[in-house]
This record gives C-alpha cells, sequence and structure tokens, in this order.
C-alpha cells in the first residue's frame, strides 16, 4: 500500500503523541485524536459510514474509559496504556471475504511481533483468539467489530498496556495482567511503541491477503493453550478438553473422548 497523504484531526492537543511522526511513517490515512474518549471503537464504527472517509483511519485516544473485551469484559486503561482502533478495507491488503475471521489472529501476531521488538526477554504468549500475554500475565487484548452500514470495513480495537504500571491497579488484576514498563522497567515512548506496532500490522496483513502467512506455524510458537486443558464456552454449551493448538483456519482444536475437533469461536479458559 502506498503511503499517501494523511489527515489529521486532533480534538485536543496530545500528550503522550506525536501525530506527525505517525502519519509520516505508518500507512494510515487519517488520524482522529482524542484525549480521552469511552471507546474508541465506538468512533471508528460511526465515522465507518462515511462515503469520503480517508482509510486507513486511526482513532486513537490517551484515556479510554469504556473500553471493550469480547462480550462484557472490560478493558482497565490508565496513563500511558496504547488504546486505538483502526478501521480498514481488507480489500485493500488483498485479505479475501473467507480470511475475515483470521484477521483477528493475524493481528495478535503482529502485536507478538511488536512485543518482541519492545520486551524480548521476556515470554510473549498469545491465547486464542485475541488476547496476548507478557511473563504469563495479560498485557493485551483485540476486539474485532464489522461496520453494520458498510459491507467492505472493519474495525479493529487494540489495548496494550506499555508505560501504565499496574502497581496502582485493582489489586484483583495484580495476579492476571501486566504492562510493559512492568516487565521491564523501561519507559516506551508510545509514539515509537505504536509506529512499530503499525509497520508490523500492515506487514502481516499483507502477507495474510497474499498467502504468505504461516499462521498456524506462527501461532504454535507463542501459543499459552497447546497441551492444556481447557474449558470451551460457546453460547449455552460447555466443552472441555486438551488443546491441540489451532489448524490453518484459525480454529481452535480441542480434543476430547470423541476425537479432535474445530472450533471457531467462544470464550475458552485454563483448568
Amino acid at each position: 500500500m502506498s503511503r499517501s497523504h494523511c489527515r489529521i484531526i486532533a480534538h485536543q492537543t496530545p500528550r503522550w503523541f506525536d501525530l506527525d511522526q505517525l502519519a509520516c511513517l505508518s500507512f494510515i490515512r487519517q488520524i482522529e485524536f482524542y484525549q480521552s474518549t469511552a471507546s474508541t471503537n465506538d468512533i471508528a464504527l460511526q465515522l465507518g459510514s462515511e462515503v469520503d472517509l480517508h482509510n486507513p483511519l486511526l482513532v486513537l485516544a490517551e484515556e479510554q474509559s469504556g473500553g471493550r473485551g469480547r462480550g462484557s469484559n472490560r478493558w482497565w486503561a490508565k496513563d500511558g496504556s496504547l488504546t486505538f482502533s483502526m478501521l480498514i478495507e481488507p480489500q485493500a491488503f488483498r485479505i479475501r471475504a473467507n480470511q475475515w475471521p483470521l484477521i483477528s489472529l493475524t493481528t495478535a501476531i503482529a502485536v507478538a511481533d511488536t512485543l518482541g521488538h519492545c520486551a524480548g526477554g521476556c515470554p510473549i504468549g498469545l491465547k486464542w483468539p485475541n488476547d496476548l500475554h507478557l511473563n504469563r500475565k495479560k498485557v493485551c487484548g483485540i476486539l474485532v467489530e464489522t461496520v453494520k452500514s458498510r459491507s467492505d470495513r472493519i474495525v479493529i480495537g487494540i489495548g496494550l498496556n506499555v508505560r501504565n504500571s499496574f502497581a496502582d491497579a485493582p489489586s484483583e488484576l495484580h495476579a492476571i495482567a501486566t504492562s510493559i514498563v512492568d516487565e521491564t522497567g523501561f519507559e516506551w515512548s508510545l509514539t515509537e511503541v505504536l509506529g512499530q506496532l503499525l509497520q508490523s500490522l500492515e506487514d502481516r496483513w499483507h502477507e495474510l491477503g497474499s498467502d504468505e502467512l504461516p499462521l498456524q506455524a506462527t501461532w504454535e510458537r507463542h501459543c499459552v493453550l497447546t497441551g492444556k486443558n481447557v474449558s470451551l464456552e460457546v453460547a449455552d454449551r460447555r466443552v472441555s478438553g486438551l488443546c491441540r493448538g489451532i489448524n490453518e483456519q484459525g480454529a481452535l482444536l480441542l480434543e476430547t473422548d470423541g476425537g479432535v475437533q474445530a472450533w471457531f469461536g467462544g470464550v475458552v479458559r485454563l483448568e
């Protein structure tokens, strides 16, 4: 995708980000910036219906009060966290309709690339379908949603804990979540981390669209579920078994008494 002029719409003055630098170094064509908002995904979904929208679009916030996860989950984000959403047209990356279910997994791999750059000495884990771990604690969540009025556009929301130490987080989060600064002691520039991540996203999405992404093999290198007993909740059904990783279609492979079955959705937990 060729670099094009990027339109910047800053609703407030940024404290943590150099928007001009992001515009020059990434493939983004429009940046919507907010110091604080409820949900960057909600804003991206609203903008997604506009005909003359410059896309790919980046909606960036320094503070997000109502970030969503899958189901009823909420994302805890304070100063120093990286919270943003991207609106893309997958066809621009040659991603076909049957590959759309793989976009979340591909995005997670791009985040793992970035963690390797920023926290290379720490174990990086991928938890199907949309979480990342650092030193066995959650460091990132991904939420992919469709634009109802535009079947050719999707929104990818990412929350990555960078400089926001969990020392001040609610006590119930201390054992399950972390940030890059907590694990490495280094306070990365949010502009640098986001710039690195945008480059990884562009590269990985192009690999997916060109059928050059070794999804299964790449995922297996970091999968935190493979070989573990897990439970999977799908609608009102709960299935327990041994995780055998994922297949090339991105489905979770679960071995039960009835054999190995592929699952394309649901909430999975370690037992």
